[in-house]
């Protein structure tokens, strides 16, 4: 376990295995080549009791669901977790890692989506199929061995999206959620002067039919009122902070407890490092604490 990001990064690089780049490569060989960069990110996995994937009943077809149960017997809290990869990549093994160690020190458990992915689809398909999932492990808690309102965690993209599914959620005037953990968003939407590769990814999120600020799409352009609890955590190197602290921001200019840790250090997308990187694991562990707070206030 190493201690410094540039420890971490340096042993990945000897893998020889790097990052897709889609603004350079074909799709379909980009998402190959991104497959293979996170199963290096995914070695020696950490035991849990149970996993159990199935498909359920979307807005626009069968969405794939994987249950992550770290221990057998009385039903437990569970969270709903929504990967990144930019909205364009990414699987329900790309973040094993995450979703088990979750399961593990949190003793919930751990839904993860493969919701469809950008360009193929456009925003609202993915809202709305963390929206269908929310509501199938509600009907379903029973069978399931859950209890409880769900805290949704997303990390980049997925706290992007996770963030748009509470909005959407409020605006139905349903009470579904214990709260929200949010890693390192990218909720500001299209900015003209972010790198290439950002303004692709939100351009391929959207589609050719929205606008590039469009508000329904971009968490940071609603209202951030009447939501559940939320948490943000995020590295001092991300060139994505500023949404972070946007939306801290926001929260705290209508009196909401803006619940935001900043790691030094740390740049985009580290929490896929627990397995390497100790202060990428330790972060994991304080959003951990601050979810059973959110679970605990809900008397669940």
């Amino acid at each position: 376990m190493f201690t410094t990001y540039k420890e971490a990064a340096n042993a990945q690089a000897l893998t020889g295995v790097k990052s897709a780049d889609p603004l350079t490569q074909p799709l379909d060989q980009a998402r190959l080549q991104q497959d293979e960069y996170f199963k290096t990110l995914n070695q020696n996995l950490p035991e849990v009791a149970k996993i159990e994937d199935r498909f359920i009943a979307g807005p626009v077809g069968d969405i794939p669901i994987r249950l992550v149960y770290p221990s057998l017997g009385a039903p437990s809290n569970y969270l709903i977790f929504i990967r990144g990869a930019g909205f364009w990549a990414g699987s329900l093994d790309s973040h094993a890692r995450t979703m088990r160690t979750l399961a593990l020190e949190s003793g919930c458990v751990v839904c993860g989506i493969d919701y469809r992915r950008a360009p193929d689809f456009h925003f609202p398909v993915q809202r709305n199929e963390v929206i269908a999932v929310v509501e199938y492990l509600k009907a379903q808690q029973t069978s399931l061995g859950i209890h409880g309102q769900p805290v949704l965690f997303g990390e980049s993209a997925g706290a992007t999206i996770a963030l748009s599914t509470a909005q959407a959620l409020r605006d139905q005037k349903k009470n579904e959620l214990a709260g929200l953990i949010l890693f390192y968003s990218n909720a500001g939407g299209f900015k003209p002067k972010a790198r290439e590769y950002s303004q692709w990814v939100w351009k391929q999120y959207l589609g050719p039919s929205r606008a590039l600020d469009d508000q329904a799409a971009t968490p940071l352009l609603a209202s951030v009122a009447g939501l559940p609890p939320i948490w943000q955590g995020v590295g001092a190197d991300d060139p994505l902070i500023t949404d972070t602290q946007k939306l801290a921001d926001q929260l705290d200019a209508i009196g909401v407890d803006a619940q935001m840790v900043t790691y030094p250090n740390l740049p985009h997308g580290f929490l896929m490092w627990t397995g390497s990187l100790q202060p990428a694991l330790d972060a994991l562990k304080e959003s951990v604490q601050v979810m059973k707070q959110f679970f605990s206030s809900k008397g669940s």
